[in-house]
C-alpha cells in the first residue's frame, strides 16, 4: 500500500494536502495533512467509526504529520475488515 500526498488546491489552503492511498490500481483519498489555525495538523477521514484519538494528530511540521499519518493508518489498516470496510464507505457515491 502506497500513501502519497496530493496539493489542494484553493485560495484558502496554503500547505494542505489530501492524503491518497494507492493499491491495486486504484485511489482513495483517505485523509489529509496541512496547515490550520494553530499548527500543522494529520486527520484520517472519518468513513466509518473510529476513535478520535486514532485518527487524528498534530506535529510541528509536514514530515512530522506524515510519519504520524503513516503509523496511524498502518495500525488501521492492520485489521483487513476495516480497510475493507473503510474502501467500500470511501467508494460509495455521496
Amino acid at each position: 500500500m502506497a500513501l502519497y500526498l496530493r496539493k489542494v488546491i484553493h485560495p484558502e489552503a496554503h500547505d494542505n494536502y489530501r492524503v491518497v492511498l494507492k493499491r491495486e490500481g486504484d485511489e482513495v483519498e483517505i485523509g489529509s495533512i496541512g496547515i490550520q489555525h494553530n499548527g500543522w495538523r494529520l486527520g484520517i477521514d472519518t468513513a466509518i467509526p473510529m476513535r478520535v484519538l486514532e485518527t487524528q494528530g498534530k506535529g510541528k511540521n509536514r514530515r512530522e504529520c506524515m510519519r504520524q499519518f503513516r503509523a496511524a493508518w498502518d495500525r488501521f489498516a492492520a485489521d483487513e475488515a476495516n480497510l475493507t470496510e473503510f474502501l467500500n464507505a470511501k467508494r460509495r457515491p455521496c
